[in-house]
């Protein structure tokens, strides 16, 4: 199962679609859409605009690859549990957030092992056809250097969320 998660603030449908229309030709491949307050509804996902913390858990762990917007949480989750990873950045220029502070992101953490960055519908539609196990997405154990990045991350968040 492909898990695909926006995140609870910005709808991004430019993401939902892409999967959608991938998924249009590929039936017996099923993929769960968690997309938020959206105008949007796929016609060959299963989809809910939000999902309880246990569902989202679930859904996340069951999952063969999970595909998101270059939120940190999905990120470091991913990360954290060598769970394969293809992330789409939002665009301010599309109206997807208010600033490009995850194409930064993206441009950081592209290189890590389990993390394909995709920038448009025709890079996502290549990611979603490698096989599970492809090298390139493959899942791999943690190491130290990644285990201090992630602690380093998240201890940074922790800090911006006190002040």
């Amino acid at each position: 199962m492909i898990f695909v998660t926006v995140g609870t603030q910005l709808p991004f449908e430019r993401l939902a679609e892409a999967v959608d229309a991938w998924a249009a030709g590929r039936p017996a491949r099923r993929v769960f859409m968690q997309l938020g307050e959206t105008a949007y509804r796929p016609r060959h996902c299963e989809f809910s605009a939000y999902t309880p913390p246990a569902e989202w858990e679930r859904l996340f762990d069951e999952a063969e690859l999970v595909v998101s917007h270059a939120g940190m949480g999905t990120i470091l989750k991913s990360l954290e549990r060598a769970k394969p990873l293809v992330i789409m950045p939002r665009l301010a220029a599309l109206g997807e957030h208010r600033n490009d502070h995850q194409q930064a992101t993206a441009r950081r953490l592209g290189g890590l092992a389990n993390l394909r960055v995709v920038n448009d519908a025709g890079e996502l539609a290549m990611a979603l056809d490698v096989p599970p196990g492809c090298a390139e997405l493959s899942a791999q154990k943690s190491n130290p250097n990644l285990d201090r990045l992630i602690r380093e991350i998240r201890q940074f968040i922790a800090a911006g969320e006190k002040t």
